[in-house]
């Protein structure tokens, strides 16, 4: 198979199948990638345009220096054990399957998200302060994905007792994220704590954004053309930033590595929501926090039409769950 990777130090961007002048939606099947080692250089509106950006070891840049790695040492020492954490330590954090069974990894899984939810909400404003100016005010969402996605022999035969840790643990179909509860003006930023490769990683169609894709719930409906998927790869502390509402899924882990990342979401203007999203969630105004306004940071989340729905949507669920 042909494969065209983009020239950038740390990501490699690979069409699924060979590279063509176009796709079924009429756009180039291979998207504008820009490659930055500084985060002073991000501008986000290029990312809702479309583009994918990568920050080598932009990590490194948020948070001190193989911290994170050091907290899923910790929880792997923790949940399995002294030992497994030393072995992991020696070979890698791709190779934890090896030392841990499926039940051992959602331990991992869990504690490793308690250890990082606050120190991942100092990075996020680490983030939005380390940003150059920007054309508008740029907010914060607390939402933390701790993914770790082992090969799909170590969770066969257990995808539907991982159903709750869709996304985190077992892959995710192709998906927008607004159609769940984030704001269509998001950015997500994708942080590999291991190797990420072609065989594991992240499935996006740049020919979809924007379109309005068919979709029940937060299911996409069959039989639409959205082009080609490229995927991705990128080394250990480097850092992802797409658009959340690009058409994305897991890439089923056919490897044998387990791959790592860690996921945070920043909106750039007022937040504004799908309206037919299935849930809602607040981003914040990252100058109130940790000031005597605090309860005012969610603010411009709170008064939108999202929200409102939301209220709804509960309204309605506490009313049909007393009529039973």
């Amino acid at each position: 198979m042909a494969c065209r990777p983009y020239p950038c130090p740390s990501l490699s961007v690979l069409p699924s199948h060979p590279p063509n002048s176009g796709s079924e939606t009429g756009r180039s099947s291979v998207p504008a990638v820009t490659s930055h080692r500084s985060l002073d250089a991000l501008d986000l509106r290029h990312v809702l345009d479309g583009r994918m950006v990568v920050v080598r070891d932009g990590l490194a840049q948020l948070t001190p220096a193989g911290s994170w790695t050091r907290a899923a040492l910790a929880a792997i020492a923790s949940a399995v054990s002294p030992e497994a954490a030393e072995q992991v330590s020696e070979r890698g954090l791709e190779h934890i399957h090896t030392v841990a069974d499926i039940d051992q990894l959602r331990a991992v899984r869990d504690d490793l998200d308690r250890r990082l939810r606050p120190a991942a909400r100092h990075l996020l404003l680490r983030f939005a302060d380390l940003l150059p100016p920007q054309s508008r005010k740029v907010y914060v969402s607390d939402h933390l994905g701790v993914r770790i996605m082992p090969p799909r022999a170590t969770v066969h035969g257990r995808e539907e007792e991982l159903g709750g840790y869709t996304g985190f643990m077992v892959p995710t179909g192709a998906h927008v994220d607004s159609w769940f509860n984030t704001a269509v003006n998001s950015v997500n930023l994708w942080m590999a704590l291991s190797r990420v490769r072609r065989d594991n990683g992240l499935l996006i169609w740049p020919g979809a954004y924007r379109r309005s894709l068919l979709h029940e719930g937060v299911r996409l409906l069959p039989d639409q053309a959205v082009g080609e998927p490229v995927e991705v790869q990128l080394d250990p502390g480097d850092l992802l930033l797409f658009a959340g509402d690009h058409l994305h899924a897991t890439r089923p882990n056919s490897g044998p590595e387990t791959r790592w990342v860690v996921t945070k979401r920043v909106c750039l203007g007022p937040p504004r929501y799908h309206p037919r999203a299935t849930g809602w969630v607040p981003y914040l105004d990252p100058r109130l926090l940790g000031t005597p306004l605090r309860p005012l940071a969610p603010l411009r989340s709170v008064l939108t039409a999202g929200r409102a729905r939301q209220l709804v949507r509960q309204t309605r669920r506490r009313v049909s769950s007393r009529g039973t």
